[in-house]
């Protein structure tokens, strides 16, 4: 979609998450209460199928268009898999499926498929045990294969996450599989898409904390007036803000690149330092703001640990940032000294 478009899309979004997914739903999510009218409403808005074609049933964006929603609900803390179902649609519409209506999520791991049958264990899945349908791919001789099983099929050990959501373990023994084709994106490149997702979506929190933290700075007054005015507070502002600012260009270039090189593999290298860098700046991020804010910001009623807890927990998904480091490392270690440069300067995006 052309970029008014989008503009109208995210502007109605962002009005929406803030009346719909405020401070008592995400609350009530981790309480293990599932918040069904919301999710009602976020389907009717078409937003799981931003990227989804519109012969497909979807809104014909693209993947930039989805990424930028991901960013927006991560600044709004949204406690359903909107990221994960979106992503998982567009992979199962990429092979050329119908995505399936209701909430999908990610199961990316040591999986095998073989006579459209799924065998495996994936650990760390997020909202495993509200998902009504998880989407893998697989390798199957030698090739990509897109698999959707239904939640009724698996088998889910619920692990609520460190943020109260409803992640867990998921088995598959063997289950048939509700659609299976040879897909366009490879293993490695889910897990690249399901990385800058996440990336996205911790430049939307990462940004809402800063802001936070900025507010309350104006509003605390110690000592006869607020604590913004006091030059320790200012250097952690300071400091927080850079780390945001950091986060937020790395996810954004690292989005455009994807979005314009395409799907099958756009932007490789500019995901793997979001990534990295994002998932550092997380923990920095978290400690500053709660640092800032004193006793307040630690407290369950204030809001900040609703992004701060995600920080953290959105961190680890699909590779900290030690993994994303370690590719990095030992891509370039196989490339050689000839290959830094040029690929540190590939995106028009990186100055």
């Amino acid at each position: 979609m052309d970029r008014e478009t989008r503009d109208m899309l995210l502007e109605t979004a962002d009005r929406f998450f803030t009346e719909r997914a405020g401070k008592d739903i995400v609350n009530g999510v981790e309480k293990g209460v599932w918040p069904k009218d919301l999710w009602k409403e976020i389907e009717e808005m078409g937003l799981p199928l931003i990227a989804v074609p519109e012969d497909k049933g979807g809104a014909g964006g693209t993947l930039g268009d989805m990424l930028a929603v991901m960013r927006l609900a991560g600044s709004h803390a949204v406690p359903v898999p909107l990221a994960e179902t979106a992503l998982a649609n567009l992979l199962v519409a990429a092979a050329d499926g119908v995505p399936a209506t209701g909430p999908s999520t990610l199961a990316l791991g040591d999986v095998v498929f073989e006579g459209n049958r799924l065998s495996g264990k994936v650990d760390r899945v997020p909202f495993a045990a509200v998902a009504e349908h998880f989407v893998t791919i697989a390798n199957a001789a030698g090739r990509p294969m897109v698999a959707v099983v239904s939640a009724s099929d698996a088998s889910v050990n619920e692990v609520a996450s460190h943020a109260g959501e409803p992640y867990g373990t998921v088995t598959f023994d063997n289950p048939p599989c509700e659609f299976a084709e040879i897909s366009p994106v490879s293993v490695e490149r889910a897990v690249e898409l399901a990385a800058l997702m996440r990336a996205m979506q911790m430049a939307g929190a990462a940004d809402k904390v800063l802001a936070t933290a900025v507010e309350y700075s104006k509003q605390r007054v110690q000592f006869g007036r607020p604590i913004s005015t006091f030059q320790a507070i200012q250097q952690m502002l300071a400091e927080l803000a850079s780390f945001v600012a950091a986060t937020i260009a790395t996810a954004e270039a690292a989005a455009r690149d994807a979005d314009e090189g395409g799907l099958a593999d756009g932007g490789r290298f500019s995901i793997a330092a979001a990534k990295s860098q994002t998932s550092e700046f997380a923990q920095r991020i978290a400690g500053i703001a709660h640092q800032s804010m004193g006793a307040m910001g630690f407290t369950h009623e204030h809001i900040l640990h609703h992004y701060t807890r995600r920080l953290w927990v959105w961190r680890r998904d699909f590779g900290s940032e030690t993994f994303w480091g370690e590719k990095i490392g030992t891509a370039f270690a196989k490339a050689g000294p000839q290959a830094l440069w040029p690929s540190l300067t590939a995106s028009r995006y990186a100055s």
